[in-house]
């Protein structure tokens, strides 16, 4: 019997990308002249822009990504002294579970398009491989407003390139149901960051994100209702325990109350 994961890897591959990926970039720059410049025609906080008819010819999960991004750029309100980032990123994740009517797997892929925040792969070839197709003043309005402050350990406290490392690792372990080949797969993609993409850099803390976004896929699949934040917020604590327990002149490796 064919695994289920399987299964739902094999139904991606059929689909018809290249008309998919041409509608889409219809979609958004049709609806790109209609979302900037005047303000009274933006959507109120809380409500997603109102999507063009060709989203129809999309399928559901593509659609929840564009709205959810959509949301994002529009109406996601900003960190704030009563709003952390990990508390934003926890409602860019409910939006797109609602978007796609309540299906986890769905809206890791939503959340995932919600959070790029690179709009080309610049390869070392000298080709730049389009990650968004949004209009770049619609792209850069979205990326401002993304999830900065994630890890404690943050160099210039923004984290917003983790999001889609986060995201894409969890959504890969739900669809192929499987933790391990997610994280290889991550691995992989930072090896060939480094070899492969202009400026690219085998970054550790990519990495990590890498490995929580399949722990959080395997915590879904125990707990529909948990959010992102559980995720960060834990290694956080662990991380301040080994801070302060180096400060203290304990190891900062050994196991909680020793």
């Amino acid at each position: 019997m064919e695994h289920p994961g399987v299964a739902r890897h094999r139904s991606w591959r059929r689909l018809p990308w290249p008309p998919l990926l041409a509608a889409l970039s219809i979609a958004q720059f049709g609806a790109a002249s209609a979302q900037s410049g005047d303000v009274s025609s933006r959507p109120a906080p809380g409500v997603p822009s109102s999507a063009s008819p060709l989203d129809l010819l999309l399928p559901e999960t593509i659609r929840a990504g564009y709205l959810t991004r959509a949301w994002v750029r529009d109406s996601l309100p900003p960190a704030g002294d009563s709003l952390d980032d990990l508390s934003r990123l926890d409602m860019l994740y409910l939006h797109a579970l609602g978007e796609a009517g309540g299906d986890p797997e769905t809206a890791l892929f939503a959340s995932l398009i919600a959070s790029f925040e690179h709009h080309t792969i610049p390869f070392s070839i000298g080709v730049d491989l389009p990650l968004t197709l949004e209009p770049h003043d619609l792209f850069e309005r979205r990326v401002a407003l993304l999830p900065q402050r994630l890890f404690l350990d943050s160099p210039a406290g923004d984290d917003r390139d983790k999001l889609q490392h986060f995201f894409a690792s969890a959504w890969l372990a739900a669809t192929l149901d499987n933790g391990p080949a997610a994280d290889l797969i991550g691995l992989g993609v930072e090896t060939g960051e480094e070899l492969f993409i202009r400026g690219g850099a085998d970054d550790r803390r990519d990495v990590r994100a890498n490995r929580l976004g399949h722990l959080f896929a395997q915590l879904l699949r125990q707990h529909p209702r948990a959010l992102p934040s559980v995720m960060f917020r834990a290694w956080n604590r662990e991380y301040l325990r080994r801070v302060n327990e180096e400060r203290n002149g304990k190891d900062a490796f050994a196991p909680a109350g020793q």
